[in-house]
Parts: structure tokens; C-alpha cells; sequence
């Protein structure tokens, strides 16, 4: 089999060569910036998934194409394999889409963490992966791409990664996106289908965020257009598209306005519980500013006691400040 030692050298630079750009700059583009464990396994599982393609296609397909030019007499002898190398590559081909499955369970991408959900998984993980892998390379070929056209345009991107909570739909993205614009006095907006290429890793990963990657990943594209600016939600972000201060002040409407509106801005299981007791702590103040502030101490407290990492901490922080804060402006109002 001559060609073996080229798809293995073809597979181990899509690994090395990829790992920092595509899953850098492409993955946190159409991904988002998913914070903490959840997004080093995104970008591992991510990985993973390019070079089972890439190992796919370059030995799958030509052993299958080979052995059936065997069989038909055309060539003869091309692939004489070691036995050790055929068990591994196959080993690889059959083994990786579980491995992928069990990585996602066990990340928190789905709400039970045990084998039978895994177990579930493990069919639908073949599809799922080649669908993922196939999404990333999208990425890598289109972000160059998409780099120089922001550079040449002077737009900037900018991100707000999130997870919408359970039992909502793209109409509630939708409605987050037009709340916080709403909140800049910006009402007037189009709602558009994303097209053209950039959208096009959007589309394939679609079957792996719904049969593989769980809450965390879902949806369609949407894309928001106010002008010269794009907001365009999807998967675990809301990015902003569009001149430099104007994309920023975008995101800070859409940070201030999401754990208001159905969405996490954690992702950690017991940041989220944290950012539900602040949320409700705001919904039932009934104007008792003292009981209020009573109960926000009591959630901060079990807050510094978490073991959160340094950027959930921040977030609920200033959560717990957001709810005191609109409070006191309710009840200075009237």
C-alpha cells in the first residue's frame, strides 16, 4: 500500500498545522469563545473529528476503491499492508467517533453523564463526526478569507458566548438580539438568512449540534442587519460584525441583557444554578430593597465558596451587581 505513508503524514500535519489556527481562529469564529472545560474539549473533540476525516479519506476510500480495482482484475498487489498498521488504522476508523461521543457526555454537553447516554450516542457518532470534521475544514479554508475582508473593510468581531437555557428556540435568540439592541435605541432592524460561504460551516455542523453536541451547540444561523452593522447568532455565541466602536458597544448591550433573557452566560452546571438564584432573586424583590440585598449577600456568599474559575466568578459578580443596580432604578422610578 504506497500510499499509506503519505495519508498518515497527510493526517498527522492536518493535526499539528490545524490545532492552533482552525480550532483558534476558525472554531472561536463560528463557535464562539466557549469558556472553561467545555470549550477545551470543543476544540480537542473538534480535533479529533478533522483527522478521522482526513484519515477516512485518504485511507478508507482509496482501500475500498483499491480492493474493488483488485477485484475486477485492473490492478493487483497495491495494498499489501502489515497486519499491525491495518489493525490501527481500522482501530482508529471504528474507534474515534465513540471517543468523540464519550468526550462530549462526559464535558457537559448533554444532562446526563453515564453510559447509557454514551451508549445512545455511539451510532449516531459516526454521521455526527464526519459532519463535524467536515465543518471545521470549512473553517479553515474560509477564515483566511474572511480575516482579510475585515482587515480591508476595518470591521472588527467581536463575541458573546452563552448557552440559551432549556426549552427555548432560535425565536428566543432572536428576541435577545433585538432586546439588547432595543436597549441602544435601535429598533429598526432586518432579519435576514445567513448565506454564502461563512455560513456554510454553520449548515454542515448542524447534524452534529443536534444529534451529537447536545443544548450547548443547536440551531440555524440567524443574521441581524441595523445598517453597517451584522449581529449573526448561532451555536454557543452572539457575534457582532461591523465598525470597531459600535461592535463593542453591540456586545456590552447583549452582555448586560442575556442572563435576562433566557440565556447563560456560564457554562459550568453550578454557575448556572447561581445565575437562576440571582434571576429569580431579581424577579421577586417586590420593591424590599433591604430583603433584596439580604438575599444577594446570602447567593454571594455561596458564590465565593464555588469552585468556579476566575471568569464565571466575574460574571455572576457582576450579575448580582446588575440585579441590585435595576432594582434600585425600579424602585427610585416609582
Amino acid at each position: 500500500m504506497p500510499f499509506l505513508p503519505v495519508v498518515l503524514l497527510v493526517a498527522w500535519q492536518a493535526v499539528s498545522r490545524s490545532a492552533s489556527f482552525a480550532l483558534g481562529w476558525a472554531t472561536a469564529l463560528y463557535f464562539g469563545q466557549v469558556p472553561g472545560r467545555q470549550g477545551r474539549i470543543l476544540a480537542v473533540v473538534s480535533l479529533l473529528a478533522l483527522a478521522w476525516l482526513v484519515v477516512l479519506i485518504g485511507f478508507g476510500v482509496p482501500w475500498v476503491g483499491g480492493a474493488l480495482l483488485e477485484a475486477t482484475g485492473v490492478i493487483r498487489d497495491s495494498f499489501d499492508v502489515r497486519p499491525i498498521h491495518y489493525a490501527g488504522l481500522v482501530a482508529a476508523l471504528l474507534l474515534t467517533p465513540p471517543a468523540v461521543a464519550a468526550s462530549v457526555v462526559y464535558g457537559g454537553f448533554h444532562e446526563d453523564r453515564d453510559v447509557g447516554t454514551w451508549l445512545r450516542l455511539v451510532p449516531v457518532s459516526y454521521p455526527a463526526t464526519f459532519m463535524l470534521g467536515l465543518a471545521v475544514a470549512e473553517m479553515v479554508l474560509f477564515t483566511p478569507v474572511l480575516l482579510f475582508q475585515r482587515w480591508r473593510q476595518k470591521r472588527k468581531l467581536v463575541q458573546v458566548p452563552l448557552i440559551m437555557r432549556p426549552e427555548t428556540d432560535d425565536d428566543d435568540l432572536l428576541e435577545l438580539v433585538r432586546t439588547a439592541l432595543g436597549s441602544l435605541g435601535v429598533h429598526d432592524v432586518r432579519v435576514e438568512e445567513a448565506t454564502g460561504p461563512k455560513s456554510w460551516p454553520m449548515r454542515t455542523v448542524a447534524f452534529a449540534s443536534s444529534h451529537l453536541l447536545g443544548a450547548a451547540v443547536r440551531g440555524d444561523p440567524i443574521r441581524v442587519v441595523v445598517g453597517d452593522l451584522e449581529v449573526l447568532a448561532y451555536a454557543t455565541n452572539v457575534a457582532v460584525h461591523g465598525p470597531k466602536e459600535r461592535a463593542y458597544q453591540v456586545r456590552a448591550a447583549v452582555e448586560r441583557e442575556a442572563a435576562f433573557c433566557d440565556a447563560y452566560l456560564t457554562w459550568n452546571e453550578d454557575a448556572q444554578r447561581l445565575e437562576d438564584e440571582l434571576v429569580a432573586v431579581a424577579g421577586e424583590a417586590n420593591g424590599d430593597l433591604d430583603g433584596l440585598r439580604r438575599r444577594l449577600d446570602r447567593v454571594q456568599a455561596r458564590i465565593d465558596r464555588a469552585s468556579l474559575n476566575s471568569e464565571e466568578w466575574n460574571v455572576l459578580y457582576r450579575l448580582r451587581l446588575q440585579v441590585e443596580q435595576r432594582a434600585e432604578e425600579r424602585h427610585a422610578a416609582g
